[in-house]
């Protein structure tokens, strides 16, 4: 007898029924559990009270508060529930909004009206990216096996596959696109890369709002990697970041 793989769980937080009902059905169709929240209150408690769903899709403009304030809520969760992948949709498209989110630690941004294809397919790559184990195949449907990427500096262990990240032995939570700069950033190490360029490598697109997320994850990492002698992560003032390795590691 097979068992049938659980179905990843997709916590879908927007009050417009129309918009979450179309949701609701790409997402079954595509074998995701959709969950459906209406409001902040809901969606923080439920988040608080079960186990941490695989993604949330997330709107800016919600009755009882606003999306930013959630997402912030959420990041602020104790375990894997404050790393949970997160991806707004909401009309809010200006290049601002994208950029506070992005500043969040979101992992995509996505403007209404939408193509739910294209929803789909961004939700499929963020979740490809978070879970790292497993790639999916054209369809979507069949696990085809990542090949290794992960590496040792020191006391830093950098698995890409499996999306963890380690020091001393001891695990760092870290959100998915954290972990991309890092990798980024420690496979070329002692190397000087731009704002532009982390956003073109890891963000794999050209932001014309501003490059300060970039120095928002920089921070980030700092704050939950702390000071180490091995290594350490680099400003040059006036042009960019380098993970910096010492000659005897």
């Amino acid at each position: 007898m097979t068992t049938q793989a659980t179905a990843n769980q997709i916590v879908v937080v927007d009050d417009e029924p129309h918009i979450t009902e179309i949701i609701r059905l790409y997402l079954e169709h595509a074998n995701y559990e959709a969950v459906i929240m209406h409001g902040c209150e809901a969606a923080l408690n439920y988040m608080k009270q079960s186990n941490s769903p695989d993604l949330v899709l997330l709107d800016v403009m919600l009755p009882d508060g606003s999306g930013f304030e959630l997402c912030n809520k959420i990041r602020a969760l104790e375990g894997a529930a404050g790393q949970v992948p997160i991806i707004f949709l909401t009309a809010k498209g200006e290049p601002m909004d994208k950029l506070r989110g992005f500043n969040m630690g979101v992992d995509d941004y996505i403007v209404k009206p939408f193509d739910p294809n294209e929803l789909i397919a961004r939700i499929k790559a963020v979740l490809r990216r978070s879970s790292g184990s497993l790639k999916l195949s054209e369809d979507g449907r069949e696990p085809l096996p990542l090949k290794p990427k992960g590496l040792e500096i020191g006391t830093l262990m950098v698995d890409l596959q499996r999306y963890k990240v380690s020091v001393h032995g001891h695990r760092i939570e870290l959100t998915p696109k954290e972990i991309e700069l890092l990798h980024f950033l420690a496979a070329n190490p002692n190397r000087v890369y731009t704002r532009e360029d982390l956003l073109m490598h890891v963000w794999k697109f050209d932001f014309n709002g501003g490059t300060r997320t970039v120095d928002a994850h920089i921070k980030n990492l700092r704050k939950k990697l702390g000071n180490h002698s091995e290594w350490s992560i680099e400003t040059l003032w006036g042009i960019g970041y380098a993970f910096e390795v010492k000659s005897n590691v």
